[in-house]
């Protein structure tokens, strides 16, 4: 699994490098310290910045939706305007090189972001647990956080087991052929 896993990194280099600048300039905002600098590691933590958990509700839920949220958002706009192109303008090779690849480019560099959301398992489980186990945040706070809570638990395994990647890969085939 770990080998898919940072198989999956490194085809999506651009989005998990992105992803670690992300949650770095986090744990600045946040102050915690990040343990072991280096956003590609070929190790479990690779597209993501190995720091310290945060004790507080919002904090512990900043740190594991908000790089992802900016990295969704960097990244859905990119990937719309490169797949847009391509499959319903139906520019091709034959339209002119230089366009075609920009879009397919566009396409990867989109995809690439938004396989790179969900953070590590354990900032997945920190917020659960510090939300709903500790009960650190107010109770206006778990319900409002529930939702993205849950989607991020679930995406953080998905991602965790280079599912994400997968996905996309289908998504992107299946788009294509028919």
């Amino acid at each position: 699994m770990t080998i898919l896993y940072i198989a999956s990194k490194i085809l999506t280099f651009p989005g998990a490098y992105l992803r670690g600048f992300w949650e770095q300039l986090t744990c600045k905002l946040l102050g915690l310290p990040v343990e072991v600098p280096g956003y590609l590691r070929l190790d479990e933590a690779c597209g993501h910045v190995e720091h310290g958990l945060s004790q507080k509700g919002f904090a512990s839920y900043l740190m594991a939706t908000g790089p992802g949220f900016m990295n969704l958002m960097t990244g859905f706009p990119i990937f719309l305007m490169g797949y847009v192109s391509l499959e319903f303008l139906g520019i091709r090779y034959s339209d002119g090189p230089a366009l075609f690849i920009i879009n397919v480019l566009m396409t990867y560099l989109g995809i690439s972001l938004m396989c790179n959301v969900f953070p590590l398992v354990e900032d997945a489980m920190n917020l659960f647990d510090v939300a709903y186990s500790q009960k650190k945040m107010n109770i206006i706070g778990r319900i409002l956080f529930a939702i993205p809570s849950a989607i991020t638990y679930v995406g953080a395994y998905l991602e965790k087991h280079g599912i994400t990647v997968l996905l996309w890969i289908v998504f992107v085939v299946f788009s294509f052929v028919s």
